[in-house]
């Protein structure tokens, strides 16, 4: 039976998506001012801004593979909970095409071992794991950060972030933000309920942000895909 340390080596990434290289306009700032480029001054988002839910953004070639993949005999039986350890190689992508930000999970692990000495958390919670690749995009100076990112499940409904708990865990390579034109890969965990049937999506909650240069304001938005059914 494989353990959670060999369930979480570092995926191939051969296959890794490509993304259109973007010109450069101007400068966007996230919630914190960044460094200006070219002489421009810095701006801030607006982290109080409501989030708007949005489909996401692929291309033809992206959308079928995230929509379309035909699902293993774990994951046909839709609703029934998942009670052990299933790993499942998944190629998920969505896109903000503001941004040029371009976010890919490759794979997913149910039920990863809880620490010894937390039998409460043991009972109430499962750890999901999920491979994810974040490229940022060039046109702006917009980081992507792990915190930008939720797990929705279907049944029973809920809406989680990222946990920190688990980072020196099992050897994993954790998931780091990716700045302006960088690319960063790695594991980020969840803890859902007990229980949570297969049917799961990844978000991706992108703050406001204003254009230094124009003046153009992004509205705060989230973008979703779904990961297994």
């Amino acid at each position: 039976m494989k353990t959670s340390a060999a369930a979480l080596a570092r995926p191939s990434t051969a296959s890794g998506a490509r993304i259109r290289r973007l010109a450069v306009v101007g400068l966007v700032a996230p919630v914190v001012a960044l460094a200006a480029c070219s002489g421009e001054s810095p701006v801030t988002a607006d982290p109080t801004a409501p989030a708007a839910a949005s489909t996401a953004s692929t291309s033809p070639a992206e959308t079928s593979e995230a929509t379309t993949a035909t699902p293993s005999p774990s994951t046909t039986s839709a609703q029934a909970p998942v009670d052990k350890m299933v790993t499942k190689a998944i190629t998920s992508t969505l896109k903000d095409p503001e941004l040029g930000h371009t976010i890919t999970a490759r794979r997913i692990v149910r039920n990863l071992s809880w620490p010894s000495g937390q039998p409460v958390g043991a009972r109430q919670f499962e750890i999901v794991g999920v491979w994810v690749t974040l490229k940022a995009g060039t046109r702006y100076s917009a980081s992507i950060d792990p915190s930008m990112l939720s797990l929705v499940a279907t049944n029973p409904a809920q809406t989680v972030v990222p946990t920190s708990e688990f980072t020196k865990r099992w050897g994993a390579t954790v998931l780091k933000p990716a700045k302006r034109s960088q690319t960063s890969a790695g594991w980020v965990f969840f803890k859902v309920d007990r229980g949570t049937t297969s049917a799961l999506r990844l978000g991706f909650n992108r703050p406001a942000y204003q254009v230094s240069t124009t003046g153009k304001k992004l509205p705060a938005k989230t973008f979703g895909v779904v990961l297994t059914k």
